[in-house]
């Protein structure tokens, strides 16, 4: 029998929705939508901003007609700590156990009680050490979570009356909606811009084998517009969207001022791929794929593409999902803004 899955994803821009209907066949959409998130929003720790966040998330559910009170939320990459350890040898569970508490304390700068820690192996070495991919040693995801910040996510739930299904990192999400447990799918960086962040992620047969999050994100090339221009956040906002990083267009006078900070992105983006092909030479990046809200600036995946020397291309989470005709071509506008979304809403219980 079909069960109702929804994805929410409570953005410091805006916050998306996603219900699907999972069955034995493929995932079908049911509904969508977004809604422009209330500042402060859920950077804000008073209850009054909280309330005015629970608000919008309300009329959200209600426009787009979503019942369910199950709900997978996604939590920001720059609000928690995420680690590859990857210089494990074999480990019993228990071993395990004790060895990612241990490292967990050099890389989380808080007291490990005051977060929630959760880890998954993405390859165990061998017992008798045998030689295999990347199995010569023991490869685990750490994820640790401050509960300050999940107990806030939660308390904004309640104020709506939904109840967390799960939380998890923005990009757990965009690796299952863009790659999903695919084995066939080429080694991929996923750059995945956010308003305040820029998160990378390195893919391999479907799992994840370096993070990194930078601050330079949607906002920082908004910004730099609006100082230059002296315009209002909302006009810059706008130029950004229809010109972007086309030479082309106002003399190329946005491309120059957008420039150097997408270069301080494309810069992380070299290093990450680096850093990832020197632990696997043998398995090298063969394509990029940007997503979320800043990923459909014109010109961007040509300039990323010439900067890099790969194959880039917009995030489409639809493609794997069943959904009307009529729905298709609305979809493509946003695709990529609903990468995190989807993939909350795709994940298994």
């Amino acid at each position: 029998m079909a069960k109702t899955s929804v994805g929410l994803d409570i953005g410091t821009h805006s916050i998306k929705v996603v219900a699907l209907s999972r069955g034995d066949k493929s995932p079908k959409l049911i509904s969508l939508g977004s809604i422009v998130s209330p500042m402060p929003g859920i950077i804000s720790d008073t209850t009054a901003d909280l309330e005015a966040l629970a608000d919008s998330i309300k009329k959200l559910m209600t426009a787009v007609k979503i019942d369910e009170k199950e709900v997978v939320v996604a939590l920001p990459e720059s609000k928690v700590f995420t680690r590859i350890i990857d210089d494990l040898p074999y480990l019993t569970d228990s071993e395990l156990t004790s060895a990612i508490v241990y490292v967990s304390e050099e890389f989380i700068p808080m007291p490990l009680t005051e977060v929630n820690i959760n880890w998954q192996v993405l390859a165990r070495a061998d017992k008798n050490n045998s030689v295999s991919s990347k199995s010569t040693k023991t490869i685990v995801l750490v994820v640790a979570s401050p509960k300050k910040v999940t107990a806030k996510y939660v308390k904004v739930l309640s104020m709506v009356g939904l109840t967390p299904k799960a939380l998890e990192t923005e990009t757990i999400a965009v690796t299952r909606s863009l790659v999903g447990n695919n084995p066939f799918s080429p080694s991929t960086l996923i750059i995945q811009f956010g308003s305040q962040t820029t998160d990378f992620a390195t893919i391999s047969k479907g799992l994840i084998w370096l993070t990194r999050s930078i601050s330079s994100g949607g906002l920082s090339l908004t910004r730099s517009l609006a100082q230059h221009f002296n315009f209002e956040m909302s006009q810059a906002e706008e130029y950004k969207k229809v010109y972007g990083m086309r030479r082309d267009q106002l003399e190329g006078k946005v491309y120059e001022i957008l420039k150097p900070i997408l270069d301080i992105i494309v810069g992380e983006a070299k290093r990450v791929i680096q850093a990832y092909e020197a632990k696997y030479p043998a398995d090298p990046i063969k394509r990029v794929v940007l997503s979320g809200g800043g990923a459909k600036m014109p010109g961007l995946v040509i300039y990323f593409a010439e900067n890099l020397g790969l194959e880039v291309q917009d995030a489409d989470p639809w493609y794997f999902i069943e959904k009307d005709k009529d729905l298709a071509s609305k979809l493509a506008n946003d695709a990529s803004a609903y990468s995190v979304a989807v993939g909350l809403a795709l994940r298994e219980d």
